[in-house]
This record gives C-alpha cells, sequence and structure tokens, in this order.
C-alpha cells in the first residue's frame, strides 16, 4: 500500500508540473505574437505618417502656387479693361515666368486650364488642374478643376506566367 501512495503523489507532482510547463509555453507564444503584430503595426504606422506628412508638403506646395497664380491673374485682370479673350490671350506669356514649378497651359477647351504636378514621394505625384473663368460672370479668377494623387511613373506588368515548365 504504501507503495501506490508514493507513485500516486509522483504522478500528481509530475502532472501538475507538465501543466505548468504548458501554459509557461502558451503564454510565451503568445507575448512572442503579441510582440510581432506590435512591431508590424508600429512599422507600418510610421510608414503612414511618413506617406501622410509628404503629401500634405506637397498640398501646401500646390497651394502657394495656386496662391501665386491667383495674385497673377488679379494683377493681370486688374492693370486695364479688356475682354475675357484678351484676358486670356495675356495669361500663357506670364505664366511661363513663373519658375517655381513648371506650369502647363493649354486653351483648347471652353476656358483655358493651368496644370501642373508636385512630387509627393518617388511613386506618386500631386497633380493640379486650375480653369480659369470670367472675373466679370464668377466671384474668382479660377475654379479647381482636378486635384488629385497620379502615379509618378508608368505601371509595368508582367504577364508572363511560369507555372509549368515545358521541355
Amino acid at each position: 500500500m504504501k507503495k501506490d501512495k508514493n507513485s500516486s503523489s509522483f504522478t500528481a507532482i509530475g502532472s501538475s508540473s507538465l501543466l505548468v510547463v504548458f501554459l509557461v509555453l502558451c503564454l510565451a507564444t503568445f507575448a512572442i505574437l503579441s510582440l510581432s503584430s506590435a512591431k508590424s503595426d508600429y512599422s507600418f504606422t510610421e510608414r503612414l505618417a511618413e506617406h501622410k506628412s509628404s503629401y500634405y508638403s506637397a498640398c501646401s506646395q500646390a497651394e502657394d502656387t495656386v496662391a501665386a497664380i491667383d495674385n497673377l491673374l488679379a494683377q493681370t485682370y486688374q492693370a486695364k479693361a479688356m475682354s475675357f479673350d484678351e484676358y486670356t490671350g495675356t495669361l500663357n506669356p506670364l505664366l511661363l515666368t513663373y519658375e517655381a514649378v513648371p506650369l502647363s497651359y493649354n486653351t483648347e477647351g471652353d476656358a483655358p486650364v493651368i496644370s501642373w504636378h508636385v512630387p509627393v514621394d518617388d511613386r506618386q505625384a500631386l497633380f493640379v488642374e486650375l480653369t480659369v473663368t470670367d472675373p466679370q460672370k464668377s466671384t474668382g479668377y479660377y475654379e479647381i478643376k482636378t486635384w488629385r494623387t497620379i502615379p509618378s511613373n508608368e505601371w509595368q506588368s508582367d504577364d508572363a506566367l511560369k507555372l509549368m515548365p515545358i521541355k
């Protein structure tokens, strides 16, 4: 009988030790998984903050350009009384003198359009288009036609699928 008591107490000590070891392993595994998840969340947040910062910096540069164009349009219109066609005809040489950003002036449609790009990062740029309006018919000198991010370089697709080598 004594032998049975010793073996049963040894079994009880062994099973509780195994349970403690199993729980410690489970806790260590969960700790490593949560640390890995926190590290990936932190790196994603850093990249997102960097992208947002560069985007808002590009927006700030674009708004500075819009303010300069607004001043240029106001000065040109207020310099002397002229028709809308004369007004838009004098804008192209004036816009070419703006050196901060290369501007594009297009008069193909109903109203002239001023456009330019501001780089956001190595993959994206902010594209802005302003439509020049007639100050006699509208409240301002321009309307924002486009304000969006576009890819900086053309996407290159890889259509080759190497599923199985053919001999």
